[in-house]
């Protein structure tokens, strides 16, 4: 095991940084890296003060999953520098231009320092406000809301939530649930980036998450295949250790459209045409089989292969063969719905998940089925017939059959990659000692999303490149353990029903319509909070045009006017990450880490935290939202650390005030976490699986997905929904529209700091010299990006490193930033009802020069 860690006795960086040209590397890429200290048992940050000085643990919030921590020095009371704090393994330490310039958020002019109201009578987004107190605030969004709930009903209310701040108290899991809960109003379910992790859950079963190895891993792989994510900008903490890899000889290819930063610094760079990534892996693993390259020891035992499946698309289990066993099944459901009726269907998982399973195999020492784990010759491959006349398949046999029609020619065709850079490629996977797959978003961002990252995990499973040191996933390393979000967290006494189903993305339908699938859905307030779906949803004029006409009252929490806020008729102003007290398990790195209150909150603004409670009083839940502990983060603390897992490992307010950061791992510090390594996959056998056999929609609102479930079993690619090269669309928007993320925002926060927006004053369309040259424009022209759903001026920017036929604006910018239009008008507002993620990508465009200059 190769380790980069800094131990309580000292430092080892695998010799990174014995000479000048890597630190200089690493903190090219790192941003603010650390240059690599001894860390204490416990973390003496009050070391680093100077001259009259506190110094703060604070934590970054974004939703970048970088969790950088950093030390807040604070003198009479304001914030004068950030710098990054340690972590036991100092490769954590570190951040980004954005969490340096957060200091700027904080005393920005542009930030929202009391309540406004709309002026009544006045049109949204008009900009006509009135500054009033937090209790004319908070009185106003009662009884609008109180009204909704007499008049439609309270799941007439929404509150909709998304990733903009990532903590306990005061983010994404904060309490504005429990106030959803105790009205039964409806809690969006968050769809922006989560077709990746449903796609690749069909086969690890990790759920929308939790499928990554942790970052560190890397270092024991000899090939890191970069696909579709660009780290270099959006992830630094990440590509921090594939640089650290590659510069001890692992090496490096990014699979991606544009020629990005990442691909610049990669060994290799394989530019494949948008939305056909899926169709890429599926050849690939049909070019394993067809030349005996999969990994048949790893498919026999550790994945679902030689399981056999029935006709009726069932797998043969002792939940289904012999038929008593389904009796058992019947009967724990029958019981837990006796005793705790319809809203027992937690209790129901978790009695039918503790009932065994066995899956069987056909052995051919018996010719007949036997338990997988009980079988001496199992067949892979084949179809059979029980001694009672049921007919079995291996499922490896139907994704062998499925597989066969995925060609390297054809993927050659749509992918635009070289028929023999396919196949060397897909032998990479074959015969890498261990290669990892560093994934995010990118490849969801298309109706087809969540088949592409299926595709690419079928590919792992079959090279056997997964649950070992070095080879998995990595790119979203989340929690392996969270506090307890258990009843007592969410629930109280007043609790009437947890309504969390329902897509944001599906929003735009329901205030128009009224309606969700069809059903009666009155849809009349909205409380946004952690989010600005206004940019951050596509078909930015769906909202313009159907949302808003229809709704009564909307509700923004944020400390900028970002659109959401510009168009709302309340705005309540948050105190920032630095004004309130937080702790956040780790996206990207192995640590629970304490998040220290390190000024009082600036102007008239308060915490998430006080706001939720102040509301949900005034709405007459005083008994779930008590005034004397409500602010009492002990208090939260306490409950968090409740559950048996704190309780077993000494998990304690205590203990986080102390350390201040926790690894919660299980690992020996520095020892990477590997998915699949130490336990079973989380999936119903243990294995991967190759067979998708409980289909399923990752939400259930009613959508009707009955003619399509049969063909979800098995792996399969579909075409985009606009970006196909053989789209007849292309004749009219001949150019697929990418909105990369950029160095300089995360979604659309950090949009108006200051010294980002010396660096990047103004939107830009980036496009390639031959499509602005047939256009008639030259670099520094205003363009007009558009479709027939919207536009957006923006400046151009010739650069190579966008392919032909592509157009990129960088993500972010809010609508006065425009000379006219948005980047999101023009973006795809369809979704697959399976995964319900956005598809910003799979969008044609066209541009021209702007006749307005």
């Amino acid at each position: 095991m190769t380790q980069a860690t800094s131990s309580k006795s000292g430092i080892t960086r695998r010799g990174f940084l014995k000479t000048t040209g890597a630190a200089a590397g690493i903190a090219a890429c790192a941003g603010v890296a650390g240059t690599g200290i001894a860390v204490a048992d416990a973390f003496n940050d009050s070391d680093r003060a100077e001259g009259g000085e506190e110094v703060f643990s604070v934590m970054c919030r974004s939703n970048c999953m970088g969790s950088c921590r950093w030390l807040a020095h604070v003198k009479d009371g304001k914030v004068v520098k950030l710098e990054p704090g340690d972590y036991p393994n100092d490769g954590y330490r570190g951040g980004c231009l954005k969490g340096a310039s957060y200091i700027e958020r904080i005393y920005s002019p542009t930030r929202i320092k009391q309540p406004m109201r709309r002026v009544s009578g006045s049109e949204r987004g008009a900009g006509e406000w009135e500054a009033i107190s937090w209790d004319e605030a908070i009185q106003d969004a009662a009884e609008h809301i109180k009204a909704a709930m007499d008049q439609y009903g309270p799941k007439s209310v929404v509150f909709d939530c998304a990733s903009g701040q990532y903590g306990y108290f005061n983010g994404v899991y904060g309490q504005f649930t429990r106030l959803a809960g105790v009205m039964g109003a409806t809690k969006t379910a968050v769809c922006y980036d989560y077709a990746a992790g449903y796609g690749i859950n069909r086969v690890l079963g990790t759920g929308d998450w939790a499928y990554c190895n942790e970052p560190n891993s890397v270092l024991d792989s000899s090939m890191v295949v970069v696909w579709g994510t660009n780290p270099v900008f959006t992830a630094p903490q990440n590509w921090r250790w594939i640089q650290w890899a590659k510069e001890n000889g692992t090496k490096v290819i990014t699979i991606d459209p544009i020629k990005s930063a990442t691909a610049h610094r990669s060994d290799e760079w394989i530019c494949v045409r948008p939305g056909y990534d899926g169709y890429l892996a599926l050849a690939m693993a049909n070019y394993l089989i067809e030349n005996d390259l999969q990994n048949t020891e790893y498919i026999m035992g550790s994945s679902t292969g030689p399981f056999l499946v029935k006709e009726d698309g069932t797998q043969l289990s002792t939940m289904n063969w012999p038929a008593e066993a389904a009796a058992t099944y019947a009967a724990t459901v029958e019981a837990v719905t006796a005793e705790y009726g319809p809203q027992g269907a937690t209790v129901l998982g978790v009695a039918l998940a503790s009932i065994p399973v066995g899956y069987y195999v056909w052995d051919n020492a018996v010719g007949a089925p036997v338990l997988a784990d009980e079988a001496v010759d199992p067949a892979l491959e084949g179809s059979f017939t029980t001694a009672d006349g049921v007919k079995v398949t291996t499922a490896y046999s139907l994704l062998k059959e499925r597989l066969s029609q995925y060609s390297i020619a054809e993927a050659s065709r749509l992918t635009g990659v070289p028929e023999q850079r396919i196949t060397d490629l897909a032998t990479s996977f074959a015969t890498e000692r261990a290669l990892s797959v560093n994934i995010t978003y990118g490849l969801d961002h298309y109706v087809n999303g969540y088949q592409n990252t299926w595709a690419v995990a079928v590919l792992m499973a079959l090279a056997g490149q997964l649950g070992r040191d070095g080879a998995g996933f990595t790119g979203v390393f989340t929690q392996t353990y969270t506090p307890a979000l258990t009843t007592y967290w969410f629930y109280t006494p007043e609790f009437k029903e947890y309504n969390a189903n329902v897509p944001n993305v599906r929003l735009a339908e329901m205030f128009e319509t009224q309606k969700l699938e069809g059903v009666d859905y009155p849809t009349k307030v909205l409380v946004s909070y952690c989010h600005n779906p206004m940019s951050n949803l596509t078909g930015q004029n769906e909202w313009i045009n159907k949302v808003l006409p229809n709704m009564d009252y909307w509700v923004v929490l944020d400390m900028e006017m970002n659109d959401s806020a510009r168009y709302a008729d309340l705005v309540l102003p948050v105190a920032s990450w630095y004004e309130k007290e937080d702790l956040r398990t780790a996206y990207n790195n192995p640590y629970m880490t304490l998040s220290e209150k390190a000024i009082e909150p600036l102007y008239d603004t308060k915490s998430d935290l006080d706001i939720v409670g102040m509301l949900g009083r005034a709405l007459g839940y005083a008994a779930s939202f008590p005034e004397e502990t409500w602010n009492n983060t002990s208090y939260w603390m306490a409950l968090l650390f409740s559950d048996e897992i704190s309780q077993a490992s000494g998990y304690s307010e205590e203990r986080l005030r102390t350390e201040k950061v926790i690894n919660f791992t299980g690992q020996e510090e520095g020892v990477p976490w590997i998915r699949g390594k130490s336990a079973p996959w989380p999936t119903k056998s243990g294995r991967v699986q190759l067979y998708y056999e409980n289909v399923a929609p990752r939400l259930a609102y009613g959508q009707d997905l009955a003619a399509r479930d049969p063909e979800e079993h098995i792996v399969y690619f579909q075409e985009p929904d606009e970006v196909g090269i053989d789209n007849p669309l292309a004749e009219k928007y001949p150019l697929v529209y990418l909105q990369e993320h950029s160095r300089f925002r995360i979604h659309t926060q950090w949009f108006e700091t200051p010294v980002l927006r010396e660096l990047d004053p103004e939107p830009q369309g980036k496009v390639n010299a031959i499509d602005a040259e047939a256009r008639g424009v030259v670099d520094g022209d205003y363009i007009e990006v558009f479709n027939d759903r919207g536009h957006a001026v923006v400046k151009c920017l010739i650069d190579e490193s966008i392919a032909p036929g592509i157009i990129s604006i960088p993500k972010g910018w809010q609508r006065d930033q425009f000379k006219a239009g948005c980047y999101q008008e023009m973006t795809n507002p369809k979704t697959d009802k399976y995964a319900d993620s956005i598809a910003p990508y799979d969008t044609r465009v066209d541009f021209k020069k702007w006749e307005g200059q």
